[in-house]
């Protein structure tokens, strides 16, 4: 009885502490609302949505943030909220938006996934939410691609010994000192000065001595009570990352199309301690762009077997395979990378294209249901729904799936006809009826 009793109180524990439907939307909402205001440039939303003390606590310890000072814990919080903002906000002049997001619970969390347009494109992040007083908030943002996490970014800022625990006694003697010697300094003056004087400029030299010697007293005293006040020692300006002036040269070396420079300066990255994954993984986007594909394959595989690995290449090596006509490597690529990093539309269009090639019809109009169900614009949705009926060869179905776009104006029969994703029922008699038919007016 006693086992039953144990089991059952750990089974009701575990019930209550699952996130229920409504609380999934609640912190997805908080995400989309944090995300929303970084893309316009709203700063604010960082010291309400972002868990940044126990993003802190999570590198330094709970030891040494509770032995931090106001003022430190203030400076730390500050740089964990400006290494967000830096990564996740639009260039200067520019805003963006959200192009689709989806959320679902792991254990505790609720993870956000967002799609962040940038007038250079669109940017897949994960939010990772978990209850706090007031509400949920964010505890980590993971670039979902290269598979970085900025929380982790933020933490190599402050961590590996640069706060560091401090020899109080020595550090408020060696404040003092200075301080010390300037006021003996202004004794001596008085009573060098002083005696040769008579008592009506003796007032005045103790007048004007009294200014600085009251400022040398208050200094003195308040930095010696900030040395014992705080036993660890945080720098007020914090070094760069030291593989950070590789990876900003091997990135504007990509932009340029000098990609042997950039591969040496990933390479400078990598061996100076930067992740291996996502640089391997940002060279294969930069072969692949350059036309230079088995190099590019080279690279997204060696990004899939680092440790982490970058989860993107996966997705980059599926859509290759797809190009080539592999659809079932495409296939078993793409879900790998929808496990691994999460839903969004172009990654499930492509997944449904190659379940579609494959005679796998059910499961290639779910993976399409799934991405028209994260996108904002529902005709592009429908888009997609045709098109892979097209690729199962089912033209009524096809057919049926388009006509909801006629009645708004947004059917073009003519670019139907020259569509190459329709060819497989390019011959078939509702298709051929379809596209000889006239478009009926918009409503």
């Amino acid at each position: 009885m006693r086992h039953l009793a144990v089991a059952f109180f750990a089974t009701a524990r575990a019930l209550s502490a699952q996130v229920s439907p409504a609380e999934i939307e609640e912190a997805s909402e908080t995400g989309r609302r944090a995300a929303v205001a970084l893309l316009r440039g709203d700063r604010r939303v960082l010291q309400e949505a972002f868990a940044a003390d126990s993003i802190a606590v999570r590198f330094l310890g709970e030891e040494v943030w509770r032995g931090l000072s106001d003022r430190q814990r203030d400076r730390i919080r500050s740089l964990v909220r400006e290494r967000f903002a830096e990564a996740l906000e639009p260039p200067r002049g520019s805003v963006g938006d959200v192009a689709w997001s989806s959320a679902r619970a792991q254990d505790n969390t609720v993870l956000v996934f967002l799609g962040l347009r940038y007038p250079a494109g669109v940017l897949k992040t994960r939010w990772s939410l978990s209850r706090a007083a007031g509400g949920w908030r964010v505890q980590d943002v993971v670039l979902s691609d290269p598979g970085l996490s900025l929380a982790a970014d933020a933490g190599r800022s402050f961590g590996s010994g640069t706060v560091r625990q401090r020899n109080r006694g020595s550090k408020a003697w060696a404040a003092a000192l200075p301080r010390a010697v300037g006021l003996a300094a202004i004794l001596a003056i008085l009573l060098f000065v002083g005696r040769r004087l008579a008592p009506a400029g003796r007032r005045l030299l103790l007048l004007t001595a009294a200014a600085p010697a009251i400022l040398f007293l208050v200094d003195g005293f308040l930095a010696v009570q900030r040395v014992l006040s705080e036993p660890y020692l945080v720098p007020e300006v914090l070094s760069a990352v030291s593989w950070q002036g590789a990876e900003r040269a091997a990135l504007a070396a990509q932009r340029e199309g000098r990609l042997g420079e950039a591969r040496r300066e990933w390479e400078r990255a990598v061996a100076a301690g930067a992740p291996a994954s996502p640089a391997d993984y940002q060279l294969g986007l930069a072969l692949k762009a350059a036309g230079r594909i088995g190099e590019a394959k080279e690279a997204f595989l060696r990004a899939l077997s680092r440790s982490p690995a970058a989860p993107g290449a996966s997705k980059e090596l599926g859509l290759l395979a797809l190009a080539d006509g592999n659809s079932a490597e495409a296939r078993d690529r793409l879900r790998r990378y929808h496990e691994e990093a999460g839903p969004d539309p172009d990654a499930l269009s492509a997944l449904a294209v190659a379940e579609a090639n494959l005679g796998q019809k059910e499961r290639a109009v779910e993976s399409v249901e799934q991405a028209r169900m994260l996108v904002t614009d529902r005709w592009n949705g429908v888009r997609l729904q045709a098109q892979v009926y097209a690729r199962a060869g089912d033209a009524e179905k096809a057919v049926e799936t388009l006509r909801v776009l006629e009645p708004n104006g947004l059917l073009d029969r003519e670019s139907l006809r020259s569509d190459p994703t329709y060819l497989p029922i390019a011959t078939d008699p509702a298709w051929v009826k379809f596209l000889s038919e006239t478009p009926t007016p918009k409503e």
